[in-house]
Protein backbone atom coordinates (compact mmCIF):
# COMPACT_ATOMS: atom_id res chain seq x y z
CA UNK A 1 0.00 0.00 0.00
CA UNK A 2 1.41 3.71 -0.80
CA UNK A 3 1.33 6.23 1.82
CA UNK A 4 2.12 8.91 -0.05
CA UNK A 5 1.94 9.17 -4.41
CA UNK A 6 2.98 12.09 -6.50
CA UNK A 7 2.68 12.19 -10.28
CA UNK A 8 4.13 14.66 -12.14
CA UNK A 9 4.50 17.41 -9.35
CA UNK A 10 6.01 20.70 -10.83
CA UNK A 11 6.39 23.53 -8.23
CA UNK A 12 7.92 26.95 -8.36
CA UNK A 13 7.97 29.97 -5.79
CA UNK A 14 6.46 32.85 -6.40
CA UNK A 15 8.92 34.88 -8.45
CA UNK A 16 11.55 32.24 -9.04
CA UNK A 17 12.93 31.94 -13.04
CA UNK A 18 13.20 28.07 -12.57
CA UNK A 19 10.73 25.29 -10.92
CA UNK A 20 11.99 23.70 -7.73
CA UNK A 21 10.56 20.57 -7.98
CA UNK A 22 10.40 19.42 -11.91
CA UNK A 23 7.80 16.67 -12.85
CA UNK A 24 8.52 14.19 -9.78
CA UNK A 25 6.34 11.12 -9.84
CA UNK A 26 7.07 9.03 -6.65
CA UNK A 27 5.50 6.54 -4.55
CA UNK A 28 6.29 5.76 -0.68
CA UNK A 29 5.08 2.65 0.32
CA UNK A 30 3.46 2.07 3.83
CA UNK A 31 6.69 1.06 6.39
CA UNK A 32 9.19 2.51 4.36
CA UNK A 33 12.29 4.47 6.32
CA UNK A 34 13.34 6.51 3.54
CA UNK A 35 16.30 8.86 3.40
CA UNK A 36 15.63 11.73 0.79
CA UNK A 37 19.34 13.49 -0.33
CA UNK A 38 20.81 15.78 -2.34
CA UNK A 39 22.85 18.98 -2.67
CA UNK A 40 21.44 22.01 -1.10
CA UNK A 41 19.04 23.79 -3.29
CA UNK A 42 18.04 20.58 -5.00
CA UNK A 43 14.56 20.60 -3.45
CA UNK A 44 14.39 17.97 -0.68
CA UNK A 45 12.44 20.38 1.81
CA UNK A 46 10.09 21.62 -0.50
CA UNK A 47 9.35 18.23 -1.74
CA UNK A 48 8.65 16.67 2.07
CA UNK A 49 6.27 20.08 1.99
CA UNK A 50 4.00 19.03 -0.79
CA UNK A 51 3.90 15.47 0.95
CA UNK A 52 1.69 16.54 3.98
CA UNK A 53 -0.37 19.66 2.11
CA UNK A 54 2.23 22.70 3.34
CA UNK A 55 2.56 23.24 -0.32
CA UNK A 56 0.46 24.47 -1.92
CA UNK A 57 -1.94 24.92 1.40
CA UNK A 58 0.05 26.99 3.37
CA UNK A 59 3.18 28.07 0.75
CA UNK A 60 1.91 29.67 -1.91
CA UNK A 61 3.62 29.21 -5.65
CA UNK A 62 3.00 27.47 -9.04
CA UNK A 63 2.09 24.15 -8.34
CA UNK A 64 0.96 21.63 -11.32
CA UNK A 65 0.29 17.66 -10.69
CA UNK A 66 -0.77 15.73 -8.13
CA UNK A 67 0.11 14.48 -4.44
CA UNK A 68 -2.15 12.11 -2.26
CA UNK A 69 -1.22 11.77 1.29
CA UNK A 70 -3.04 8.96 3.21
CA UNK A 71 -5.33 8.56 -0.20
CA UNK A 72 -6.65 12.21 0.34
CA UNK A 73 -5.32 14.92 -2.71
CA UNK A 74 -3.63 17.54 -1.24
CA UNK A 75 -4.73 20.16 -3.37
CA UNK A 76 -8.41 19.27 -2.16
CA UNK A 77 -7.67 18.77 1.46
CA UNK A 78 -7.52 21.18 4.93
CA UNK A 79 -3.67 21.43 6.13
CA UNK A 80 -4.97 20.21 9.61
CA UNK A 81 -6.68 17.51 8.38
CA UNK A 82 -3.49 16.46 6.45
CA UNK A 83 -1.76 16.45 9.37
CA UNK A 84 -3.38 13.54 11.19
CA UNK A 85 -2.10 11.67 8.05
CA UNK A 86 1.66 13.14 7.43
CA UNK A 87 3.37 14.19 10.69
CA UNK A 88 5.85 16.84 10.28
CA UNK A 89 9.10 17.90 11.93
CA UNK A 90 10.80 21.15 10.93
CA UNK A 91 15.22 21.20 10.95
CA UNK A 92 14.24 24.03 13.70
CA UNK A 93 11.96 22.29 15.65
CA UNK A 94 12.43 24.47 18.79
CA UNK A 95 9.75 26.58 16.35
CA UNK A 96 7.49 24.27 17.04
CA UNK A 97 7.39 24.04 20.84
CA UNK A 98 4.32 26.43 22.04
CA UNK A 99 3.78 25.17 25.30
CA UNK A 100 5.45 25.56 28.77
CA UNK A 101 5.51 22.19 30.16
CA UNK A 102 6.29 18.71 28.12
CA UNK A 103 2.67 17.19 28.14
CA UNK A 104 1.16 20.27 27.85
CA UNK A 105 3.22 20.88 24.37
CA UNK A 106 2.96 16.61 22.98
CA UNK A 107 -0.90 17.17 24.09
CA UNK A 108 -1.40 20.80 22.73
CA UNK A 109 -2.21 19.85 19.36
CA UNK A 110 -4.70 17.20 20.03
CA UNK A 111 -6.14 19.56 22.25
CA UNK A 112 -6.64 21.90 19.30
CA UNK A 113 -8.49 19.22 17.29
CA UNK A 114 -11.09 19.29 20.51
CA UNK A 115 -10.20 15.45 21.07
CA UNK A 116 -11.21 14.82 24.39
CA UNK A 117 -8.58 12.11 25.11
CA UNK A 118 -5.50 14.41 24.51
CA UNK A 119 -3.69 14.18 27.36
CA UNK A 120 -3.82 10.19 27.00
CA UNK A 121 -2.42 10.45 23.55
CA UNK A 122 -0.29 13.23 24.66
CA UNK A 123 1.17 10.91 27.36
CA UNK A 124 1.46 7.91 25.14
CA UNK A 125 3.74 9.93 22.38
CA UNK A 126 5.93 10.90 25.19
CA UNK A 127 6.54 7.39 26.21
CA UNK A 128 6.49 6.15 22.40
CA UNK A 129 9.29 9.19 22.05
CA UNK A 130 11.48 8.00 25.12
CA UNK A 131 10.34 11.25 27.36
CA UNK A 132 8.13 9.51 29.69
CA UNK A 133 8.65 10.24 33.17
CA UNK A 134 9.10 14.15 32.00
CA UNK A 135 5.67 15.26 31.62
CA UNK A 136 5.54 18.15 34.39
CA UNK A 137 9.13 19.09 33.41
CA UNK A 138 9.61 22.67 31.91
CA UNK A 139 10.60 23.33 28.32
CA UNK A 140 13.75 24.65 29.62
CA UNK A 141 15.03 21.62 31.34
CA UNK A 142 15.00 19.44 28.49
CA UNK A 143 18.50 18.90 25.96
CA UNK A 144 18.78 19.78 22.87
CA UNK A 145 17.72 15.88 21.53
CA UNK A 146 14.86 16.11 24.25
CA UNK A 147 13.30 18.90 22.71
CA UNK A 148 13.44 17.51 19.31
CA UNK A 149 11.68 14.13 20.65
CA UNK A 150 9.29 16.53 21.89
CA UNK A 151 8.51 17.90 18.70
CA UNK A 152 8.20 14.34 17.19
CA UNK A 153 6.21 13.75 20.27
CA UNK A 154 3.71 16.57 19.37
CA UNK A 155 3.39 15.08 15.62
CA UNK A 156 2.96 11.87 17.01
CA UNK A 157 0.15 12.13 19.44
CA UNK A 158 -2.24 13.10 16.13
CA UNK A 159 -1.32 9.38 15.31
CA UNK A 160 -0.53 10.02 11.58
CA UNK A 161 0.65 7.17 9.52
CA UNK A 162 3.95 9.29 8.09
CA UNK A 163 6.23 11.26 10.03
CA UNK A 164 8.94 13.48 8.00
CA UNK A 165 12.25 14.50 9.65
CA UNK A 166 13.96 17.44 8.32
CA UNK A 167 17.37 16.87 9.02
CA UNK A 168 16.43 15.18 12.30
CA UNK A 169 20.43 15.36 13.80
CA UNK A 170 21.56 18.60 12.20
CA UNK A 171 21.89 20.24 15.44
CA UNK A 172 22.47 17.14 18.05
CA UNK A 173 25.77 15.39 19.57
CA UNK A 174 26.22 11.80 18.49
CA UNK A 175 24.57 10.41 21.83
CA UNK A 176 21.86 12.47 21.19
CA UNK A 177 21.82 11.39 17.49
CA UNK A 178 21.67 8.10 18.65
CA UNK A 179 18.78 8.23 20.53
CA UNK A 180 16.44 10.16 17.84
CA UNK A 181 16.97 7.30 15.60
CA UNK A 182 16.55 4.37 17.26
CA UNK A 183 13.03 6.31 18.39
CA UNK A 184 12.77 6.06 14.97
CA UNK A 185 13.60 2.80 14.10
CA UNK A 186 10.45 1.54 17.51
CA UNK A 187 8.20 3.78 15.88
CA UNK A 188 9.34 2.30 12.29
CA UNK A 189 9.20 -1.65 13.58
CA UNK A 190 6.94 -1.54 16.27
CA UNK A 191 4.34 1.04 15.29
CA UNK A 192 4.01 0.82 11.42
CA UNK A 193 4.80 4.24 11.25
CA UNK A 194 6.53 5.18 7.52
CA UNK A 195 9.61 7.65 8.09
CA UNK A 196 10.67 9.75 5.86
CA UNK A 197 14.07 12.15 6.68
CA UNK A 198 16.17 14.50 5.11
CA UNK A 199 19.10 13.26 5.95
CA UNK A 200 23.09 13.99 5.18
CA UNK A 201 24.83 11.40 7.14
CA UNK A 202 25.25 8.30 5.27
CA UNK A 203 26.46 6.07 8.58
CA UNK A 204 22.66 7.11 9.55
CA UNK A 205 21.34 5.57 6.28
CA UNK A 206 22.96 2.99 6.68
CA UNK A 207 21.81 1.58 10.19
CA UNK A 208 18.39 2.65 9.91
CA UNK A 209 16.68 3.77 6.30
CA UNK A 210 15.81 0.80 3.96
CA UNK A 211 15.37 2.85 0.99
CA UNK A 212 17.03 5.85 -0.69
CA UNK A 213 16.22 8.99 -3.04
CA UNK A 214 18.51 11.20 -4.72
CA UNK A 215 17.12 14.63 -5.50
CA UNK A 216 19.37 16.18 -8.18
CA UNK A 217 18.32 19.71 -9.68
CA UNK A 218 14.99 19.34 -8.89
CA UNK A 219 14.34 16.21 -10.28
CA UNK A 220 14.53 12.60 -8.68
CA UNK A 221 17.82 10.75 -10.11
CA UNK A 222 16.95 7.47 -8.49
CA UNK A 223 15.23 5.60 -5.76
CA UNK A 224 16.65 2.66 -4.71
CA UNK A 225 17.25 0.18 -1.56
CA UNK A 226 19.52 1.75 1.01
CA UNK A 227 22.78 -0.60 0.97
CA UNK A 228 22.67 -0.34 -2.68
CA UNK A 229 22.01 3.72 -2.68
CA UNK A 230 25.61 3.97 -0.59
CA UNK A 231 27.58 2.33 -3.26
CA UNK A 232 26.71 5.14 -5.40
CA UNK A 233 29.25 7.17 -3.93
CA UNK A 234 29.25 9.90 -6.47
Amino acid sequence: MNVIEIENLTFSYPGAKIPTLKNISLTVEQGDFLAIVGNNGCGKSTLCKAMNGLIPNFITGEFQGKVLAGGLDTQKTDVGTLACKVGYVYQDFENQIVRPTVLDDASYACMNYAMKDYLDRGRDALKKCGLEGRENDYIWQLSGGQTHLLALAGAVSLQPDVLILDEPIAQLDPGHADRIYEVLKDLNENYGKTIIVIEHHTEYIADYCKHVLLLKDGNVAWKLPADEALRHVK
